[in-house]
């Protein structure tokens, strides 16, 4: 699984989109993405690549996760297939291996993980933003 963790986790830093979506709150007022990990891509017999939000800023790092929203055990072959230049879109490939994610039921930060993985995708395979 080679992933530039450090340039993965620039790209979203400077994302003012993201940014946006990251700090945003709840119809209560409270914010809207929870702390902690979010997204835990496992690749078998690698070290696990982790998107984290600590409220204030996001980071990427490869360590094992704490109760991610997301988790998906991926094959390397999958990983390989999925973040090349000529992949399926992320949600195709995620609709296909459903046995193996494990996901929380919120909408908000289902769809902020599923950006991440987006831009995963993109900054591996070279793809322009639509």
């Amino acid at each position: 699984m080679e992933v530039d963790s450090a340039k993965w986790d620039s790209v979203m830093q400077a994302d003012p989109g993201l940014q946006e979506r990251l700090k945003r709150l709840n119809p209560q007022g409270y914010p809207a993405t929870i702390k902690g990990d979010l997204l835990c891509l496992a690749v078998k017999g690698k070290t696990p690549l982790v998107v984290s939000w600590d409220g204030a800023k996001i980071s990427v790092s490869r360590r094992q996760a704490k109760k991610p929203f997301i988790s998906w055990a991926i094959s390397q072959a999958m990983f390989d297939e999925v973040f090349s230049a000529k992949c399926p879109p992320v949600l195709v490939a995620m609709n296909n291996d459903q046995k193996n994610i494990t996901a929380g039921a919120d909408h908000h930060n289902g769809s902020l993980v599923v950006s991440f993985m987006v831009m995963l995708q993109e900054s591996r395979g070279g793809g322009a933003r639509a």
